[in-house]
């Protein structure tokens, strides 16, 4: 879509003040600054803010899409997307679209979809999401309505645009058409794992799995990658539409590729599950034996 296609209002001083900043010098500092999950704590980012004269986190966001563009990995599309989350309490969270050569398209993660997983995992909720342009697909768009921020939530881009999700998505399918109050960050399942797995796997199981979103189906699901150098835990996300449903495996990898990891590199992974109607066995170890083809895929039983 063109810029002037835009039904929005958008704010035509917003780019002229974006690029009369020190981009560069602020670019650099803020890579300098970034801690390990490509993430801003909230002191650097408002030492960022105040040191740059920027108006805002919300500004700072946008000044850092060209470094959550580094991020994505689309070989199939070569159509890279950054994204960049702004947490309530100032964290600044990066991310990129993630594509699959060899597997089906439905395994392809967008930036937006990294963001908000990425927020999940940290307990946090978003305040703003900036984007390259505020018109996230129907899909994005319905991922970011499951979580329970999706409510406040402010999506602005380098154009001026600032837009609230319901701006975007006026009648949402939501989690409270089924009653139901969206992911939340905070809430954690207690988990239970029958079967073996070095203590140290099921240590992270137990730290992690609890954020585990599967109010739908009830079958709740985590997934431990390991490297030899790393581990890592992703869980289910379940969306209340069923298909853009964010699989154990796809969040596991958005973990490894944030802290530092490749995917290429997975030695072993251990599958937790609640039996039921859902089986996340069979995508997990497609997936792997495309990206990782020597990775042993080890299953594990999550108990009611």
């Amino acid at each position: 879509m063109a810029l002037q296609d835009s039904p929005f209002p958008r704010d035509a001083g917003i780019p002229d003040r974006l690029a009369s900043r020190d981009v560069t010098g602020l670019l650099s500092a803020a890579r300098s600054a970034m801690s390990r999950g490509l993430i801003l704590e909230p002191a650097k980012t408002e030492d960022l803010v105040t040191r740059f004269g920027l108006e805002s986190r919300e500004e700072l966001g946008l000044h850092l899409l060209p470094l959550a563009r580094e991020i994505a990995a689309p070989p199939i599309s070569d159509f890279h997307v950054g994204a960049v989350g702004v947490a309530t309490d100032g964290t600044v969270i990066l991310g990129g679209n993630l594509e699959w050569p060899g597997t089906n398209l439905g395994f392809t993660l967008h930036g937006e979809g990294f963001v908000a997983i990425r927020a999940h995992h940290l307990g946090l909720r978003l305040a703003t999401l900036a984007i390259t342009e505020a018109h996230p697909c129907a899909h994005c768009r319905q991922c970011l309505a499951e979580h329970a921020s999706g409510e406040t939530l402010m999506i602005v881009d380098p154009h001026g645009h600032r837009l609230s999700l319901s701006d975007l998505y006026p009648w949402p399918f939501s989690p409270t058409a089924l009653g139901q109050p969206g992911a939340l960050p905070e809430k954690t399942l207690p988990v239970t794992i029958t079967g073996h797995c070095p203590e140290p796997v099921r240590d992270l199981l137990t730290a992690e799995a609890g954020r585990a979103h599967a109010p739908y189906s009830g079958s709740v699901s985590a997934l431990v990658l390991d490297t030899g150098q790393l581990s890592v835990c992703g869980f289910v996300i379940e969306s209340v539409a069923f298909n853009p449903t964010i699989q154990p495996v796809m969040s596991a990898f958005v973990q490894l590729i944030a802290n530092g990891g490749r995917p290429s590199d997975v030695r072993q992974a251990w599958l937790l599950q609640r039996g039921g109607s859902v089986d996340y066995a069979a995508p997990t170890a497609d997936l792997l034996g495309k990206v990782a083809p020597g990775a042993a895929l080890h299953l594990l039983d999550w108990p009611a």
